[in-house]
């Protein structure tokens, strides 16, 4: 229970959780209205379990013994936890929610025992059935929520989505509010139950006369009525505005002339490492460009950038996006809602990935899809042809990493040297299964922390560590414990905020899987070694994972970890194999990345002539 509690949404299972969601709440949550203190909502989401069970055992307990101020403070709790846990979005809930047992439902179960408990009060049945009266109207209010929502979602325009502002534009914001009324549990009628429950308890055991109780209750089925209008008249206005949203939004958009769009489709909150590590790059570009994102729980996550981002959930969206000066459209990974814009032969389709690695999924055959496909260097060429998928070299452009260009190269010279520990996550397929964190993770750092006293650690997981196994989640956190109480130097890379350039920057020696972080870390020709959790012999590793013979092999018994550390602190006998690695994976293109970036997309712009240039 408690482990549930702590699952984040994104984490284990919350992928899961986030499958039947709808698009509206997604969309509140990427802007949320409330008001309660960020500390406040964590701490109500971590012990949100907890206080639900013992909540609704406390108060069955007090309408058995009759005990009615009992069960009002245990109806409060659980009715105070699901309204302040609501903003965190714990995924404990969202799992409840996909077993059918969602907020209104959860209340309405606190809310029969409850009235079991005015009833079983003395002179509890005038002031039982009057608070029945009142949850009902509640309830109504409380459901035709989402109706609301369901509708104005499915006439809203696409809505322009400012990345980390404090404030959205009106249109995004106003859906927002509007939508959120439909999300969790609402503050509106948690308190104007606890009002009719208090007075129907008061009633039924004779502490306030029956008639200026049952006038409270009746006050409340009033004040429900008049929230549901309320929220009603709000959903109308919204409605109203949405088509003038929509032209402004789409002249806005063509007076900035935009010459390129980038497509996010993709599984839950993966903007944050898929598309992230390629908006400085986009930035950078002298021409203008726009970021259209299919999935409302990609916004939130999303760094700030200079193209404007637009949340386009219907095809239709799409389309009206596709301005007549869009001449490129970029994919950074191989997302099923893909197709809504590849149909369309008017633009180029070019796949930029969001890595480079030997990973199976960085040489898909529905690379097949796409106009061109532009890498970081050769070795990404050969992967797709010796898997068998041969295409010619006119669908190819050579453009380095734009990402990993500033990263300092050579020995830091700084003392105790850092030791990055960055592994991959699980994968969602057998065929991507490259993790050693719940292998030999947890027992390779307390090695290095015992025996390597001048050695300081970095640990960073892969965002996504935890989707499928929920064995990743036990490993974070016994090693970030190991970590936090090791001290000195040695860090929890979540704890300071650094990016994974910053990472990569102070690190003197990395330990990874087979990943993009190897591949980008080659940039500092600083020592790299991979881990095979599966214990492959050297020849058949090298074989399978060409870009790792440069590469310091550390089995899953961790037998060579002092030699190899040994190695990679002195003399560093595969420094050379390791530069000539380097050109091969991420290139060495004229003038830079950066500058490869902008030539090939003014090629694809101005000539529209397909072919690396």
């Amino acid at each position: 229970m408690a482990r549930l509690s702590r699952v984040k949404p994104g984490g284990a299972l919350g992928n899961l959780g986030r499958a039947p969601v709808p698009e509206w709440e997604e969309v509140a949550r990427a802007a949320w209205p409330g008001r309660i203190p960020s500390g406040l909502s964590s701490f109500a989401a971590r012990a949100y379990l907890p206080v639900l069970a013992g909540s609704l055992l406390l108060l069955v307990l007090a309408a058995w013994l009759g005990l009615p101020w009992l069960g009002l403070i245990a109806w409060l709790l659980g009715a105070a936890g699901d309204w302040l846990a609501t903003p965190a979005d714990p995924a404990v809930v969202r799992l409840l929610d996909l077993v059918g047992l969602r907020a209104q439902l959860r209340a309405l179960l606190r809310s029969l025992v409850a009235a079991a408990l005015v009833f079983g009060t003395s002179t509890g049945t005038p002031a039982g059935l009057a608070y029945v009266t009142a949850v009902l109207f509640l309830q109504l209010a409380w459901t035709a929520q989402p109706v609301l929502a369901t509708w104005l979602s499915r006439s809203a325009p696409p809505l322009r989505y400012e990345p980390g502002a404090a404030t959205q534009p009106r249109p995004f914001a106003a859906s927002a509010r509007a939508y959120a009324s439909a999300v969790g549990t609402p503050a509106a009628l948690v308190w104007l139950e606890f009002v009719a429950l208090a007075s129907a308890l008061a009633t039924a055991a004779r502490l306030l006369d029956p008639v200026p109780g049952l006038v409270l209750v009746v006050l409340v089925v009033a004040a429900a009525l008049a929230y549901l209008a309320w929220t009603g008249l709000r959903a109308l206005a919204v409605h109203r505005d949405q088509r003038a949203w929509g032209e402004r939004l789409l002249a806005e958009l063509a007076t900035a002339d935009p010459s390129f769009l980038v497509y996010v489709s993709l599984a839950a909150r993966q903007s944050r490492y898929i598309v992230n590590q390629w908006l400085p790059a986009m930035d950078a570009l002298p021409r203008n460009g726009l970021v259209v994102v299919r999935e409302a729980n990609q916004l939130a996550p999303l760094a700030s950038t200079r193209h404007p981002v637009v949340y386009a959930p219907t095809t239709r969206h799409v389309e009206g996006l596709t301005l007549p000066g869009v001449r490129v459209a970029f994919y950074l990974a191989y997302g099923e809602r893909n197709a809504t814009l590849l149909r369309d032969p008017r633009i180029r389709h070019v796949m930029l990935a969001h890595g480079d690695s030997d990973k199976a999924t960085s040489a898909s055959a529905l690379i097949r899809a796409f106009d061109e496909t532009w890498v970081a260097g050769q070795a990404a060429i050969d992967r797709f042809r010796t898997v068998g998928i041969d295409l010619g070299p006119e669908r190819f452009a050579v453009i380095g990493r734009p990402q990993v260009a500033g990263l300092p190269v050579g020995p830091s010279g700084r003392e105790p040297r850092v030791l990055l520990y960055a592994p991959t996550f699980e994968g969602y397929y057998e065929a991507t299964t490259h993790s050693s964190l719940d292998v030999l993770g947890v027992e390779l750092v307390r090695r290095v922390l015992a025996g390597h006293p001048e050695l300081r650690v970095w640990f960073r997981p892969h965002p996504a560590s935890g989707v499928v196994r929920p064995s990743m989640l036990a490993a974070i956190a016994e090693i970030e414990g190991l970590l936090r109480a090791a001290g000195d130097g040695n860090l929890v890379v979540a704890d300071r905020g650094l990016t994974m350039a910053e990472c990569l920057a102070g690190a003197d020696v990395l330990v990874s899987d087979v990943s993009s972080v190897i591949s980008d870390y080659l940039a500092t020709e600083r020592p790299v070694i991979v881990c095979d959790p599966a214990g492959l012999a050297p020849d058949a590793f090298v074989a399978a994972y060409p870009s790792q013979a440069s590469s310091y092999l550390l089995g899953p018994d961790l037998a060579e970890l002092d030699t190899i550390l040994q190695q990679t602190l002195g003399d560093d006998p595969l420094r050379e194999a390791r530069i000539a690695m380097k050109k091969h994976v991420l290139g060495d293109p004229p003038g830079g990345p950066q500058a490869a970036f902008a030539a090939n997309l003014d090629r694809l712009c101005e000539s529209g002539v397909r072919g690396p240039s």
